[in-house]
């Protein structure tokens, strides 16, 4: 039965000239049902998920039969999906700080097992996607701009989130050496950060600047499959290099999203021509897709080519998805903005406050201080990099 809590939220939207829809009202039904009945336990990690559950519910937008969500990859459409993930990673890295393993735990358990490496997978691909979407329209002065501004400005911005943990290691008295911040500041290594999937970023920047030189690349479709070739065979390349260097395999696994951005947005006009003619084809195409994505999850970790198989229908599947639903929460939209910093910045707090102790005397406390902490630091670090990259890249201005 429904409580007074619940029933009041939605007063309370109704007042303001609201009236939530049935998804999102059961979602805040469900979410306070379930805390009520937790009030006497401590907080586990099915919190999480149930927050996380809440706010994807809220300003969801199914399409009407025959109907399609036309934004579902544009830079706004996606927001949503990057702030889903964001969240994940942030719980997924917390989570190595903590114990858990009582039964309100067990779904998060489950989630981020089954997930794995996928909570990168959609950063890859849309990125790629990006990219290419951007060289057709700025062609190859976007190609120069990769060598001269994005190579340079994610590095920038990485090396200097890499001096606020080397000023962390001597805060809690575990500094580091001089050749660690070196090896650090390539993001070959890190020094308590992230550093794998920046590396891999930066690998393909490069990988771009290669299979794009070719100043005509886009002047005919000959030209710009032979590039997107090329970028998907060095992409290969690195993750071979990758793997005989005795890198792990979350280092590379997840790659080759990056070219499959690129083929997706050769293709998508073709893809969409095709999937969103009925509901009939689209319906179709998606039973296929779920029926190949339980067959490779399955077999994900037998082979290295099934693991990649597997991210790439994972990717397909929530292309198909978002083809269909619409996720609007501003919540998630403001995760989605700050991805970088929340992704490079996030164990700051979670290194300060475990070396305090904090997470093992209050783990779930831990984690809220250690995601509202990430918060506070993502938006100021946005703000000074943003100084900063203005500063020094200084836009043209335009003779009259």
């Amino acid at each position: 039965m429904p409580s007074k809590f619940a029933d009041g939220i939605i007063l309370r939207w109704q007042n303001f000239h609201y009236t939530p829809s049935p998804a999102t009202a059961m979602a805040y039904v469900i979410f306070n049902e379930l805390f009520v009945a937790g009030k006497a336990m401590e907080i586990n990690m099915i919190f999480f998920v149930l927050v996380l559950l809440l706010l994807i519910f809220n300003k969801m937008e199914i399409s009407k039969p025959g109907e399609f969500n036309k934004d579902y990859i544009s830079p706004d459409g996606t927001l949503a999906i990057k702030g889903i993930f964001v969240a994940l990673i942030l719980l997924s890295h917390g989570k190595g700080y903590i114990e858990l393993g009582v039964i309100y735990d067990e779904p998060y358990i489950a989630l981020q097992s089954h997930l794995n490496q996928m909570v990168v997978a959609m950063f890859l691909f849309y990125s790629g996607y990006g990219m290419m979407e951007s060289m057709k329209k700025k062609q190859f002065a976007y190609v120069k701009s990769v060598a001269t501004k994005r190579f340079p400005n994610l590095l920038l911005n990485y090396d200097l989130a890499v001096l606020l943990f080397f000023a962390l290691g001597y805060i809690i008295d575990r500094p580091y050496t001089a050749k660690q911040l070196l090896i650090a500041l390539t993001a070959w290594e890190g020094i308590g950060n992230s550093s794998w999937y920046i590396f891999a970023i930066l690998v393909m920047y490069i990988a771009v600047m290669i299979a794009f030189l070719p100043k005509k690349f886009n002047q005919s479709k000959a030209l710009e499959i032979v590039s997107i070739v090329v970028l998907t065979a060095l992409s290969i390349a690195v993750v071979w290099g990758l793997k005989k260097a005795g890198k792990p395999g979350f280092c590379y696994n997840t790659i080759i999203l990056f070219p499959l951005g690129f083929w997706y947005s050769y293709f998508k006009n073709t893809i969409e021509k095709i999937l969103m003619k009925n509901d009939i084809i689209y319906s179709c195409t998606l039973a296929v897709v779920v029926i190949a994505y339980i067959l490779a999850f399955m077999h994900r970790w037998d082979r290295l080519l099934i693991f990649e198989i597997w991210a790439m229908l994972f990717c397909a599947l929530m292309i198909l998805l978002t083809m269909k639903i619409s996720l609007q929460n501003e919540v998630l939209k403001f995760l989605g903005k700050h991805i970088f910093s929340i992704y490079i910045l996030q164990r700051i707090p979670m290194i300060f406050l475990d070396h305090y102790g904090v997470s093992d005397r209050h783990k779930y406390i831990f984690l809220i201080a250690s995601f509202a902490l990430t918060t506070a630091m993502a938006v100021s670090f946005d703000f000074v990099t943003g100084k900063i990259s203005s500063a020094i890249w200084k836009p043209k201005k335009k003779l009259n």
